[in-house]
């Protein structure tokens, strides 16, 4: 210890002879040392000649006081912990507690006057033990907020927030609260995912720790491709449909023709062998189960033609067709038909007030009939992909005709129904129809009725008579007299056949 005129003489000169006080035995600027660590107080130039007392203090508080007679002066606190340098004065102290902050002064009594240097240490326990939590790891684009706080071990920590290599402040839809350890942002977006990063030091060291969020968000942006991309497809033909959206997580895909929802989900849509039924307007529904959203790609428009085949063109009612009725051409074929054009004798036909096509140009009808309207019609069909023609020579006949082409007369037999198409005249021969009773007259003055038995005419009565050469100059009328056919001066024969309606015989 210190004998009492030595202190006596040390306090007297530290609080009333301060003006004697050395300066610039420690350094101007702070000292900083770490829990558990060591300092060492170093004294810059210390005095030449030997001391004779050397005392620290931190605080008003005895460190240590070494010279004199007695033995070295420690504080409380300080045992085992400190060891001063007898040479230059200077101090190490070990184990830094949190305590040992403060204010250190160290006083040098030599010959001449006492000199004296003060440092300040400020003792910090590091940065450990970071942790990171998000108060919500459920979260959604624009419908939810999220908080982040950040923990750490140590002492005078502050706090940074960095999203990628962008700090964080405080501003609208971004909150910093309790010291800037909790982040809290207003309605995420899909870019608040992160990384986030938060940054703790205090002057001893410095730590980080990071947090990476999952926010749910669409379907939007949806793209539909078709593989391969053309105007329209063939029969038979295979696509590829494909769907992509932006999402999290992955949307679910629906497939939909014309409106109509599909069986087929998922994004992609194999269409093997396309047939012309399947064509349409193609889309797709995505679906985010998270968001609740749904959202559909605009349609894309797939044609499928089959080629044309077995063309063919028909006509309503059957043959015979006689001027001044009418009549239906129909033109159709296999395949898709996306053309017909008609012709007639090789000129375009069109509508008039005879002839009225329909509205996909399918059938023509043409009333009343003309024998102009003779000819043949071609129907032209063609798509992208084929065409056919499919042709129909049409034959209108005179009114009162059962044959094609020019009639000369015809005959119409009352109750036998018996009708006699007469080519041309003859010469010699009268032929008259009565009322159930039909003659042959020769030129020779014999008879054949359809009342008599004739061999030559092969019937018996009522039977089947067949005139066979039969020249026929003129007709009986009802009332005796005659109508002469033909120029009686024409010396060639052509024979007509005339068949008598099978019917019961008569009565004799």
């Amino acid at each position: 210890m210190d004998s009492p005129p030595f202190n006596f003489y040390l306090s007297l000169c530290f609080h009333v002879v301060g003006l004697c006080y050395g300066k610039g035995l420690l350094p101007a600027d702070s000292m900083v040392g770490e829990v558990s660590h060591n300092v060492t107080f170093t004294i810059v130039n210390p005095p030449s000649t030997p001391f004779r007392v050397v005392a620290w203090t931190t605080n008003g508080t005895n460190v240590i006081t070494s010279g004199g007679s007695g033995a070295d002066d420690i504080g409380t606190g300080y045992v085992g912990r400190i060891t001063l340098n007898s040479t230059t004065g200077s101090l190490e102290l070990r184990n830094l507690v949190l305590s040992d902050t403060g204010e250190y002064v160290v006083t040098i009594l030599a010959v001449g006057q006492p000199k004296e240097g003060t440092a300040t240490l400020r003792v910090y326990a590091p940065v450990s033990k970071m942790t990171i939590t998000a108060n919500n790891i459920d979260l959604v684009e624009f419908n939810s907020s999220v908080s982040l706080s950040c923990s750490s071990s140590g002492t005078s920590l502050s706090y940074r927030w960095l999203n990628g290599s962008s700090e964080f402040t405080a501003s609208d839809g971004v909150q910093l609260d309790d010291g800037n350890s909790t982040l809290t942002i207003v309605r995420v977006t899909r870019y608040d995912q992160g990384p986030f990063w938060c940054i703790v030091s205090n002057p001893i060291n410095s730590d980080n720790e990071s947090i990476t969020l999952t926010i749910s968000y669409g379907p939007e942006n949806i793209t539909l491709k078709v593989t391969p991309l053309d105007v329209l497809y063939g029969s038979g033909s295979d696509l590829t449909l494909s769907c992509s959206s932006e999402s999290s997580p992955p949307a679910q895909f629906q497939w939909a023709l014309n409106g109509e929802l599909l069986s087929n989900q998922g994004p992609v849509l194999r269409l093997e062998k396309i047939q012309a039924n399947q064509s349409g307007r193609y889309s797709c529904w995505a679906h985010n189960t998270r968001t609740l959203r749904y959202q559909t790609s605009e349609p894309s428009d797939i044609t499928v033609l089959e080629r044309i085949s077995s063309a063919k063109l028909t006509i309503s009612p059957n043959p015979p067709i006689i001027e001044g009725g009418s009549v239906t051409l129909t033109c159709d074929a296999s395949g898709s038909i996306s053309n017909r054009d008609w012709r007639k004798d090789g000129q375009p036909l069109s509508p008039s007030e005879r002839i009225i096509f329909s509205e996909d140009n399918k059938t023509v009808s043409i009333s009343p009939l003309n024998l102009t309207d003779s000819g043949i019609f071609l129907c032209h069909l063609a798509n992208l992909l084929s065409n056919e023609n499919a042709s129909y020579n049409l034959t209108v006949n005179l009114k009162g005709s059962t044959q094609g082409g020019p009639n000369v007369g015809a005959i119409v037999g009352g109750s036998l129904g018996a009708v006699a198409v007469v080519a041309v005249t003859a010469i010699g021969v009268v032929a008259a129809m009565k009322k159930g009773c039909f003659k042959k007259i020769t030129s020779g003055g014999s008879t054949v009725s359809n009342t008599g038995e004739s061999s030559t005419n092969g019937g018996g009565k009522g039977g089947n008579q067949e005139l066979n050469y039969a020249d026929i100059t003129q007709f009986q009328k009802r009332d005796g007299g005659s109508v002469q056919l033909g120029n009686l001066g024409i010396s060639s024969t052509e024979y007509a056949t005339v068949r008598v309606n099978n019917r019961p015989g008569q009565p004799t």
